[in-house]
């Protein structure tokens, strides 16, 4: 019993320390990585493969139609390509964090069209 415990405590220790940087954007990065290569058919990670798709999942549903405006009919796929895409074109942005950089590129893509305010009467 005893060395099960200290198994499961092992691997507990080892799954967070291996994400201890996703609060940046370079953890989410690597992850992001993960994600093309289970697109593309290649050897990747399952859990960071998952792990990326859950994170942008999770900030899709909260701030879908405040932040940003993800068209009907979108797949979580197509948000994630957009992030990860983004993710590509500005490795400048790595330091800052993970949910920032989700925001920004979610905002880019799909911005909320605001009524001026003479339209809204």
């Amino acid at each position: 019993m005893k060395k099960i415990l200290i198994a499961i405590a092992v691997s507990v220790l080892t799954f967070q320390s291996a994400h201890a940087e996703f609060k940046t954007g370079n953890g989410l990065v690597t992850v992001w990585r993960e994600y093309s290569k289970a697109n593309a058919g290649n050897p990747y990670n399952e859990n960071d493969d998952g792990f990326y798709t859950g994170y942008i999942a999770g900030i899709c549903d909260a701030n879908t139609h405040t932040l940003f405006n993800i068209p009907e009919g979108a797949t979580i796929g197509q948000a994630c390509d957009v992030v990860g895409k983004w993710l590509d074109k500005h490795p400048e942005e790595l330091n800052k964090p993970a949910r920032q950089l989700v925001i920004q590129a979610l905002k880019e893509a799909f911005p909320v069209h605001k009524l001026p305010m003479d339209l809204k009467k």
